[in-house]
């Protein structure tokens, strides 16, 4: 009994030494912590036929590209916003996938190899790499919006083996005021 006591007598003392220990530096580190966000109004709404799309790169000869970094079969697509509440001003989309070379959206396994799909600002025909946002369009005073860009294939190696070339990608609408 003596032993089982010492041990709890022990382990007492550990414990008021740890509370105690960590009393006296609670006191030295006081601060303040900031929160801070937005409550934000309903975001636009995509329409209907550009929400769920297929954008035609149609058939493309694997002789069309020259090299990596080479491109063909340039097609324009847009996203549509409607119902914009007025406190948005602006909006961007981010397109999200697998990404092949620098920023470009690998094909779906299992067809044409050496090529990716490649999609542009058509605002200013810069190239728009998979995770970044696109170039702003203005929301104007009905609440509606375009989004407008291009997408074409793009050489990712010097060898194009040719196959079904589709890829997909989802999308993010970001807004600003």
């Amino acid at each position: 009994n003596v032993i089982m006591n010492g041990k709890l007598f022990k382990s007492a003392l550990v414990c008021s030494s740890l509370l105690l220990g960590w009393q006296a530096h609670a006191g030295n580190g006081n601060g303040t912590v900031h929160f801070t966000g937005e409550i934000i109004d309903s975001t636009c709404e995509v329409t209907a036929p550009t929400q769920t799309q297929t954008v035609d790169l149609g058939k493309v000869n694997k002789s069309a590209f020259s090299g990596a970094g080479s491109t063909a079969s340039v097609q324009a697509f847009q996203i549509d916003l409607e119902n914009c509440p007025d406190t948005y001003k602006k909006a961007t989309a981010r397109f999200d996938g697998t990404e092949d070379g620098d920023g470009y959206l690998k094909l779906n396994a299992g067809g044409a190899t050496g090529v990716a799909v490649a999609i542009y600002n058509r605002a200013d025909n810069t190239l728009l790499k998979l995770y970044n946002q696109s170039v702003s369009a203005d929301i104007d005073a009905d609440g509606k919006a375009t989004l407008p860009f291009m997408a074409r294939y793009i050489a990712t190696s010097a060898t194009v083996t040719p196959g079904v070339a589709n890829a997909d990608s989802e999308f993010t609408i970001t807004y600003s005021n």
